[in-house]
């Protein structure tokens, strides 16, 4: 039940056939050597398996969704109130048989979060819906059972996430203070049991400060490997995707200040295909434009997110919240968007946005770097043009621009939902290349055609006066 989604939601190691391509990024930081580093971002998806309701059918047909995706990464949720019912008493349910099917038969690199109070321990105990987010009675039973789950799947799982959300209510009702002495000893206990184990600080919900307060006040960075951060702007937020940036940057900064500048995830991503007939999505976004919060516009935000969040050159992996869409009898925490955040429908069959996350890794499949600041762009005055840009090891380049949708200040007050996006703007590029390139121009479906547009003259591309619309992205190819 609450294990089925989040609020806001609300990689290894047994052998290198199976682990050598996954095994790197995501447990390193991204070194860049001036201007000259390349990296490449695991982009993988996210799935709970709530005990009331999982089959190894459903597990079963994930995989194969996963495998015909090219997909390798998959972070999934461990529930300590459901493996330790009763103290001591461990029932791993699926889990063995879930565990080895992934990793040995399907290859996939699991990233783990291990979350929920049992009640026995819980100082909420007494209250029967919402026990698991209490802070425990005693915190050496955490220990203990991190040493019982690592010492059980260290054969196949090389990171463990210590809880989830805990900056907001719903995950923890305890302080940061609380927090940080639960995760150090559930860090110790992991290291313990498996020293060639990372530890991943519980993923933030939104709340940056919760952070800044573990790792400035309470001395959290000895204990912890990685990072990580979700995010659902324009689902439960308010603020337009484009801030991604800002919020990775405000993150980055906090380990670099007072931490050892570890590795950062945002390892739970998503925009929800769930709208009402009003423009309302949640109690913090209403809908402008017509296209939002269907099926076909998150495969737009899709591209466009995971674009904005590659371009900071800041994250060690990805992954998008989540594999398949819930069913409407499911109980869920918070709304509806819970049970509509799938790149796939209930049935697993595919929704666009599985396409365009599947696109995005075929494209960005090589090593790249960020070169905005080598683009020159002429727009006018006020526009709603959005550019990234990047370069492949190989020479090759990418370019990505769109409108931006969600303009603060630049939506009507009565949020009817019904608005056409008229929209057109022109704007003009010019990209050094230093060769005759093959320009082609993709839509966030991998649908292409050759950019007749394109122009190029004493090393540098140029496309000038190139129509962008509202509710679509274009992305460039730059090939030899």
């Amino acid at each position: 039940m609450k294990k089925a989604i989040s609020l806001f939601v609300i990689i290894m190691f047994i052998a290198p056939a199976i682990f050598g391509q996954a095994k790197g990024l995501i447990y390193d930081k991204i070194v860049k050597k001036g201007n000259e580093a390349y990296f490449n971002v695991p982009v993988g998806l996210c799935e709970d398996y709530p005990e009331e309701t999982t089959t190894k059918e459903i597990m079963r047909k994930d995989m194969e969704l996963l495998k015909n995706s090219g997909i390798k990464l998959l972070r999934i949720s461990f529930g300590w109130d459901a493996i330790e019912e009763t103290k001591g008493n461990y029932n791993w349910l699926f889990w063995d048989d879930y565990v080895k099917m992934a990793v040995e038969e399907y290859g996939i690199t699991l990233i783990p979060y291990v979350c929920y109070m049992p009640q026995w321990n819980s100082t909420g105990a007494q209250d029967t819906l919402w026990f698991w987010n209490y802070p425990p009675k005693e915190y050496e039973p955490f220990g203990d059972f991190m040493t019982q789950l690592v010492t059980r799947y260290k054969k196949w799982i090389k990171t463990w996430e210590l809880w989830n959300e805990p900056d907001i209510w719903v995950y923890w009702r305890g302080t940061s203070e609380e927090f940080a002495k639960f995760v150090k000893i559930g860090s110790k206990a992991v290291k313990s049991a498996d020293p060639e184990a990372k530890v991943v600080l519980g993923g933030l919900a939104h709340r940056v400060e919760f952070y800044r307060e573990l790792f400035r006040d309470h001395d959290i960075s000895p204990y912890v490997d990685i990072i990580n951060c979700h995010n659902y702007f324009e689902t439960w937020s308010g603020y337009p995707i484009e801030n991604i940036t800002s919020y990775i940057n405000e993150l980055s900064d906090i380990v670099q200040r007072w931490g050892k500048n570890q590795p950062i995830w945002m390892a739970e991503v998503g925009y929800s295909t769930w709208r009402m007939e009003s423009s309302k999505i949640s109690a913090d976004y209403f809908a402008y434009y017509d296209y939002e919060h269907t099926p076909e516009y998150q495969a737009v935000q899709v591209f466009k997110t995971l674009t904005l969040a590659v371009s900071t050159e800041k994250l060690s992996a990805i992954a998008w919240y989540e594999i398949k869409d819930l069913p409407m009898a499911e109980n869920v925490i918070g709304d509806n968007n819970n049970r509509n955040l799938g790149v796939a429908y209930y049935d697993h069959k595919p929704k666009p946005g599985l396409k365009a996350l599947t696109f995005f890794n075929e494209l960005f499949s090589k090593k790249y770097k960020n070169i905005g600041s080598k683009v020159e762009i002429e727009k006018p005055l006020e526009s709603a043009v959005y550019s990234e840009a990047f370069e492949n090891e190989d020479g090759s380049m990418i370019l990505v621009t769109w409108l931006q949708s969600n303009v603060f200040g630049g939506r009507t007050k009565d949020n009817t939902g019904k608005v056409k996006d008229t929209r057109k703007e022109k704007v003009s590029f010019e990209i050094p290349v230093g060769f005759n390139p093959k320009v082609t121009i993709y839509n966030e479906l991998g649908e292409g055609r050759e950019c007749k547009m394109a122009k190029y003259e004493d090393g540098e591309l140029s496309l000038d006066d190139f129509p962008v619309e509202g509710g679509k992205i274009y992305i460039f190819s730059i090939t030899k």
